[in-house]
């Protein structure tokens, strides 16, 4: 992992947007609307668990989802190259 650093001020606003939002359902009402090519990459052992991702991913017409298997929340860092063959599997 490397060296983050966080604000305090913004977490609370982003945490804040996103209740709100999961008030007003604006992604479940909006995904069904999207025309554009979509993977949702998920690690098999994040700490968000993948079915929320693949319960996305299914509001989405034409979306894929890809689990992988010994990753958490930060594929990148853990499989490098899972996103670029993420991207790859869409636009092939």
């Amino acid at each position: 992992m490397p060296p983050l650093s966080l604000s305090l001020e913004c977490y609370a606003g982003t945490f804040a947007s996103i209740h709100a939002h999961f008030e007003r359902k604006t992604l479940e009402r909006g995904l069904p609307s999207l025309r554009i090519p979509a993977v949702f990459l998920l690690g098999a052992a994040s700490p968000i668990p993948p079915q929320h991702g693949v319960a996305s991913a299914a509001l989405i017409p034409g979306a894929r989802q890809i689990i992988e298997g010994d990753c958490g929340h930060f594929l990148w860092l853990e499989r490098p190259g899972s996103v670029r063959r993420a991207l790859q599997s869409i636009c092939s």
